[in-house]
């Protein structure tokens, strides 16, 4: 059982007490219960949103393509689905690289891969090094390949917050899919970056004069 498996566990046990002593404080008093009431639904509420759902989320995320569509889950991909819920990121990463040695040719897993290393491992170094390895071991078809380089911009962009290794990135993409939606979306990315950019400047002009 991991830290974030323990912390939530807390959370419940704490959450399941408080319910307990609020309820015998006011269960005599009609006036404060309903008070009571409303307290515990947006605290569960609360609990639910920012932690359960993500935790939900992320055991969907594996059997569900991040564009909607839906694939297959075989026994390999439900593996991996209840390692990632449970925590175990690794064991997770060895279920989704069993399915790409029956089937190199997915791209889902990889990006699977990646997005454990950068956002549960808490290394994108890592998982940079598993897209751009499996981006140079054969002649992926556009769309796959523009989906890697995609999750690339991703890691770079969310993760390291490195805008010029973002920025060219997409370039690239721009560069070798001209006239294509994918070439529109880099350009759309770029435009985006560059808002992101100059507010972050802004941000830290503020923080400077401020000091």
């Amino acid at each position: 059982m991991n830290r974030t498996q323990i912390i939530r566990l807390c959370l419940v046990a704490l959450f399941l007490v408080l319910v307990k002593l609020g309820y015998d404080r006011v269960r005599d008093n009609e006036g404060m219960m309903l008070v009571y009431f409303i307290a515990m639904g947006a605290l569960a509420g609360f609990l639910f949103v920012k932690y359960v759902l993500p935790w939900f989320a992320d055991a969907v995320g594996t059997v569900v393509y991040s564009s909607g569509e839906e694939i297959r889950p075989d026994e390999t991909g439900l593996k991996a689905a209840a390692k990632l819920a449970q925590g175990d990121y690794e064991g997770a990463i060895a279920e989704h690289e069993k399915a790409l040695a029956n089937d190199p040719a997915q791209t889902y897993p990889i990006a699977e891969i990646a997005n454990i290393c950068a956002k549960r491992l808490n290394d994108p170094q890592r998982a940079l090094q598993v897209l751009q390895k499996h981006l140079s071991a054969c002649e992926w078809p556009e769309e796959d390949a523009a989906f890697l380089r995609f999750r690339m911009v991703e890691v770079q962009l969310d993760t390291l917050k490195d805008f010029t290794a973002a920025r060219h990135l997409l370039e690239q993409i721009v560069a070798d899919f001209p006239n294509t939606r994918h070439s529109a979306n880099a350009n759309h990315k770029l435009h985006e970056m560059e808002q992101m950019e100059y507010k972050l400047i802004m941000e830290q002009r503020a923080k400077s004069t401020g000091a």
